[in-house]
């Protein structure tokens, strides 16, 4: 795997448009997002940018290589009092950049934040059971497996994937 110097640093509004074409760009190949491109607007962007820069309990960061965004992660906080100590983690290494650290930099610079956070314990994720190497980073930056959501994601081709539901307690 070939490394790349990053910079990690808060996602800003002004960034929304290169986040959503990046995701619309990656949901276009079934397996990797759940989203399809169409439900990517630039303006859902936004507004998850804008809501977690003000959260104690979430955080939207970005990678950069030479100016250029990279990839993405964000740690957006469930919605009820009783778990807002909990986390769901979204992880994106742009098209091109796949397999040059930027996941898992992003990553550790995410579970760092978490353990820093008052308000967060707990991170959890779903992936693809198609995407084995994400499957593995997270394996590798502690996460366990708990569970299968069987058939859960249809792709435009008509299939199905399971979705690996994994967790990572930072407290």
């Amino acid at each position: 795997m070939a490394r790349v110097p990053l910079l990690i640093r808060p996602a800003r509004v002004a960034d929304a448009a290169v986040l959503a074409q990046a995701e619309r760009e990656i949901a276009a190949t079934p397996g990797f997002l759940a989203s399809q491109p169409a439900e990517l607007s630039d303006e859902r962007f936004v507004q998850k940018i804008a809501a977690l820069t003000r959260a104690d309990n979430g955080c939207f960061f970005v990678a950069e290589s030479s100016g250029q965004i990279v990839g993405h992660g964000l740690l957006d906080p469930l919605p009820l009092a009783a778990i807002r100590h909990v986390v769901h983690l979204t992880l994106v290494a742009h098209l091109g950049w796949q397999g040059m650290g930027v996941g898992r930099e992003l990553l550790s610079a995410l579970i760092e934040w978490a353990k820093a956070a008052p308000a967060v314990e707990k991170i959890e994720l779903n992936v693809r059971s198609s995407n084995a190497w994400a499957q593995a980073l997270y394996r590798k930056m502690g996460f366990v497996e708990v569970g299968r959501w069987h058939r859960r994601v249809k792709t435009a081709a008509g299939e199905y994937l399971d979705d690996v539901s994994m967790e990572l307690f930072v407290k």
